[in-house]
C-alpha cells in the first residue's frame, strides 16, 4: 500500500456516526477530531468507535466513556508514534474502567476500535470484535484480524480443573487491568482510498455488496448515513457504529466537505453515569415503528385513565349528596337502597350473641393470666446465668508479663531451632514454618488466611559483598547485590494495592549474587554501543540530541536492550533479580521504604511531577531522585521509565512457583518465569500522564505489569551481570566477540531525527 508520489500531500476526511437500535439506550458510542482542517500537514485525524458489552453493567456508559477517554488520551499524549499513543490511550480507559467496576463490584466492558490518520499513514488499535477495512480500486479488504477468543487459563498455562475444554472468554476492555491491544501500524494509504471502521454488529449486517454501494462516489457523511440505514441492519434493529475516512490529494482539498468533529475533554465514569441517567430522564416518550423512524407513543391509555377518573368524581359526588340528604330520601331508597344511608341513620341493632362471645373470650382471658401469675410467683428465687465482679487489670503489669513470657518463648525456639541446624543441613531454616503458617490448622483444616505471612529476610555477616564497578567501555556503574534469600511478591495484609491474583503469593526466594545497572541505561552509554557498531539506532532514540546524554535511553526493544547487555557481559535481569534489587530483603513495599511518592516528597519521577525550578512533567535525568534510592543504593526503580525484564509475563506464576516449592520442599532458588508468553515484564512505573491515577500502585517494588509492543517513549531499561564465581567480571567490556548488526535507524555517527 505504498504512494505512489512521495511528494504529494495527502489528507482525510472523515465522519462516524451511530445507529440506535430498539435498545432503551444506545450501547455503542463513535466520536472523532480532526486536527488538519485546513490541510496542515502532519497532524493527526483519530475516529474512534465503542461498543459496550451486552450482559455487563452500564453498557452504555463503558461505551461513552471509552470512546471520548480514547480522544482525549490520544491528543494529551507525550509520545511521538501514533501506535503507542493508540495503545497507551487503549491502556488507560481499560484501567480506569476495570478499576471503576472493581470498587463499585460491577462488571463493565466494552469493545472498541481507533484509526490515526496522519500524512498518508495509518495506525489502528482495536480490542474486541471490530473491524477495518480498505476500498482500493473497486475492492474491499479487511486490514484487521479477527480476534481469537481467550481461554481463561492460556496465560498461565495449568488446567483449569475441568480435565477437558476450556471456556473461552471474549476480550474487551475492563475485562482485566493492563489488557493487551492489537496495534497495526504503517498502513500506506493515498488518494482515492476509503476506509472504514466498524462495529461488530455492523459486521454481522452488511457485507462487500453493501460496502461498494455505499462508498461509490459519496462523501464520508453520506458513506456512514448509507451504512447505518441498510435494510439489512433496519430489520435486526440493533445498535451499530461506523465510521468512514475518505483520503485525497493536494489538488483535491477544495472539493471534501468537513464535518466538525468532538473537541478532545477528559472525562470520567461518573460523570458518563450521570450525563446518560440525565438523558435518559429528558428523553421524549417515542417508539420506533417498523421502518426505523419514530412516532409518538399511543394515547389511548392515558384517555382511559382520564374517563375513569371522571366516573370516579361522579361516583362520589352522588355518594356524598345521598348520605348527607342533598338527594330526597325517596329518591335514595328507591334508586340507591342500602348503599349509602344517610348521616342521621338511628343507632344498629346490637348482636348480642357477638357481645355474648366478646365477655367470654375476655374472661376466659382474665383467668389465663392469672394462673400464669400463680405460677411464676412459685418458681424459686435463682438466677439463670452467673454473674462476674469486675476484676480491674493493671494493664503496665500485664504487658510486662506478657513481653517476658514472648521473650522466654523466642528464646527456646530459637535455641532448638539451633539444635536442629546443628542435626541437618537439608534445609535453611529460614525456610521453617509452622503447620498454622502454611495455611493449616493442627487438624490439617486450612485457616482463614490463603497465604503465608513472611517474617522479614535479615542478611546475616556472612553475607559475601562484592566491590562494585564501572564498566569501562559503555561507563555503567555496577551495583553488587550478594546472594541469599528474600521475599517476592507483596503482603496482602500491609500492601493497600497488593494485587492477590499476580502478586500472591508472597514467597522467599534464594538467587546467586549478580551485579546491577545503578541507573536506567542512558542516551549517553547507549551511544557509546552504537559507535562501537555493536548497538542499533532506534529512528526515535534521542542519541544525539543536546542536554539530553544523562536521560534514559528509550524506544529501546528487548532485543536491542538485550544486545546492550551483552556487549558489557550480561543480560537483562529477570523480574525476580529486579524486585530484589528495588526493595531488598526486608519487604518494604518501595524502594524507600512504605511512604507513596507525591508531588512533595521528590522520592520518584512521578506523573505530572515539577521541581522546585519549575522543570517537569516529562523524563528527568537519572538519579535526580536520590532520596528514593532502594537498600543496594540503586536509583530510578521506581518512575522516569518503565524497565524491561527478560522474563515473559504470565497473571498466576507466582502459585506455579509455591506449588513446586511444596512439591519439592526446598526453597523456591533462582527462578527464570515461564518458558514463553507474548509479552515480557516490564517493571517500576513511569512518569507518563496516562498513568496519573494509578503511579502509586505501579511504582511498588512488587508491581508488575507488561507491554505486547515493541517499544515505547516511556520504557527503558537497566543490565545486570552474573557473579560466575570469579574475583570481578571483566570491567573493559565483556563482549570483543559480538559481530555488528546492521541498524535498522541512521548509521552510527549519524544523528537520528526526533519528531
Amino acid at each position: 500500500m505504498e504512494n505512489n508520489n512521495p511528494e504529494t500531500k495527502v489528507y482525510s476526511a472523515g465522519y462516524a456516526g451511530t445507529f440506535h437500535g430498539s435498545s432503551d439506550f444506545s450501547t455503542e458510542y463513535s466520536c472523532f477530531y480532526e486536527k488538519e482542517p485546513d490541510g496542515a500537514v502532519g497532524s493527526s485525524n483519530l475516529y474512534v468507535l465503542a461498543s459496550g458489552i451486552k450482559g455487563t453493567s452500564f453498557p452504555e456508559v463503558s461505551a461513552r466513556f471509552t470512546a471520548k477517554k480514547i480522544l482525549y488520551e490520544y491528543f494529551h499524549s507525550y509520545d511521538y508514534v501514533d501506535a503507542n499513543k493508540l495503545a497507551l490511550a487503549m491502556r488507560t480507559a481499560n484501567n480506569e474502567i476495570y478499576e471503576y467496576a472493581k470498587v463499585q463490584s460491577d462488571s463493565m466492558e466494552s469493545a472498541a476500535i481507533a484509526a490515526a490518520v496522519t500524512d498518508g499513514k495509518v495506525a489502528i488499535a482495536t480490542v474486541g470484535g471490530c473491524r477495518a477495512y480498505i476500498i482500493r480500486n473497486g475492492k474491499v479488504f479487511q486490514i484487521t484480524e479477527d480476534p481469537q477468543p481467550v481461554e481463561d487459563d492460556e496465560q498461565s498455562g495449568q488446567d483449569n480443573g475441568s480435565g477437558g475444554e476450556k471456556e473461552s472468554i471474549p476480550v474487551s476492555l475492563g475485562k482485566e487491568r493492563d489488557i493487551t491491544t492489537d496495534v497495526y501500524d504503517g498502513i500506506d494509504v493515498h488518494g482515492g482510498d476509503t476506509l472504514l471502521l466498524c462495529s461488530a454488529s455492523l459486521d454481522t449486517f452488511i457485507g462487500k455488496k453493501e460496502i461498494l454501494e455505499a462508498v461509490e462516489n459519496n462523501s464520508p457523511r453520506t458513506i456512514v448515513q448509507q451504512l447505518l440505514g441498510s435494510s439489512s441492519l433496519d430489520k435486526a434493529n440493533v445498535p451499530a457504529s461506523v465510521a468512514a475516512i475518505r483520503v485525497y490529494e493536494g489538488d483535491q482539498t477544495d472539493n471534501m466537505i468537513r464535518v466538525d468533529g468532538d473537541s478532545p475533554e477528559d472525562t470520567d465514569l461518573n460523570l458518563e453515569k450521570k450525563e446518560v441517567e440525565m438523558i435518559r430522564k429528558n428523553r421524549p416518550r417515542t417508539a420506533q415503528t417498523e421502518n426505523g423512524e419514530k412516532k409518538k407513543k399511543d394515547k389511548l391509555p392515558l384517555i382511559i385513565i382520564l374517563v375513569l377518573l371522571v366516573l370516579m368524581l361522579l361516583a362520589g359526588g352522588v355518594w356524598a349528596a345521598a348520605r348527607y340528604g342533598i338527594i330526597p330520601e325517596e329518591f335514595r331508597a328507591k334508586y340507591l337502597g342500602n348503599l349509602v344511608q344517610p348521616i342521621d341513620t338511628p343507632t344498629p341493632t346490637v348482636d348480642w350473641v357477638r357481645e355474648s362471645m366478646t365477655v367470654y373470650e375476655i374472661t376466659a382471658e382474665a383467668e389465663k393470666a392469672a394462673a400464669v401469675a400463680a405460677t411464676v410467683a412459685a418458681w424459686p428465687t435463682q438466677t439463670p446465668y452467673p454473674t462476674f465482679t469486675p476484676v480491674f487489670i493493671d494493664l503496665e503489669e500485664t504487658q510486662a508479663v506478657i513481653r517476658e513470657t514472648a521473650v522466654a518463648e523466642i528464646e527456646s525456639q530459637y535455641a532448638a531451632n539451633e539444635k536442629t541446624a546443628e542435626v541437618s543441613n537439608e534445609t535453611d531454616n529460614a525456610d521453617i514454618t509452622s503447620q498454622d503458617e502454611q495455611g493449616e490448622n493442627a487438624d490439617g483444616q486450612p485457616t482463614s488466611t490463603p497465604y503465608p505471612t513472611l517474617a522479614p529476610e535479615v542478611e546475616t555477616s556472612e553475607t559475601v559483598v562484592k566491590e562494585d564497578y564501572i564498566d569501562e567501555r559503555s561507563g555503567v556503574e555496577m551495583v553488587y547485590i550478594p546472594a541469599g534469600n528474600f521475599m517476592l511478591g507483596s503482603n496482602l495484609n500491609e500492601d493497600p494495592y497488593a494485587d492477590e491474583a499476580e502478586e500472591a503469593p508472597q514467597l522467599r526466594v534464594y538467587l546467586d549474587g549478580y551485579w546491577i545497572g545503578k541507573t536506567e541505561v542512558t542516551n549517553e552509554q547507549y551511544l557509546r554501543c552504537a559507535e562501537a557498531g555493536v548497538c542499533d539506532q532506534g529512528y526515535y532514540m534521542s542519541l544525539y540530541q543536546p542536554g539530553l546524554e544523562k536521560y534514559p535511553v528509550t524506544y529501546v526493544t528487548v532485543e536491542q536492550a538485550e544486545r546492550f547487555c551483552s556487549w558489557i557481559g550480561g543480560h537483562l535481569p529477570t523480574e525476580y533479580q529486579w524486585e530484589k534489587a528495588a526493595r531488598g530483603t526486608d519487604g518494604r513495599i518501595y524502594p524507600w521504604g512504605s511512604e507513596e511518592p507525591d508531588y512533595e516528597n521528590a522520592l520518584a519521577n512521578i506523573p505530572n511531577y515539577v521541581d522546585e525550578n519549575g522543570y517537569g512533567n516529562d523524563l528527568f535525568e537519572v538519579g535526580s531522585f536520590p532520596k528514593g534510592e532502594s537498600p543496594y543504593g540503586l536509583m530510578d526503580m521506581a518512575g522516569n521509565v518503565w524497565e524491561w525484564t527478560n522474563t515473559w509475563y504470565s497473571t498466576n506464576y507466582y502459585q506455579t512457583l509455591q506449588a513446586e516449592a511444596e512439591l519439592s520442599g526446598t526453597t523456591v532458588s533462582n527462578p527464570v518465569g515461564p518458558e514463553n508468553g507474548s509479552s515480557r515484564v516490564m517493571r517500576g512505573g513511569s512518569c507518563a500522564s496516562t498513568e496519573v491515577n494509578n503511579f502509586a500502585a505501579y511504582m511498588r517494588a512488587a508491581g508488575r505489569s507488561y507491554l505486547s509492543q515493541s517499544s515505547s517513549y516511556y520504557v527503558g531499561f537497566r543490565c545486570i551481570v552474573p557473579d560466575t564465581g570469579d574475583a570481578m567480571p571483566n570491567a573493559s567490556g565483556a563482549s570483543d566477540n559480538i559481530e555488528p548488526d546492521q541498524p535498522d535507524g541512521p548509521r552510527p555517527g549519524e544523528p537520528g531525527p526526533r519528531p
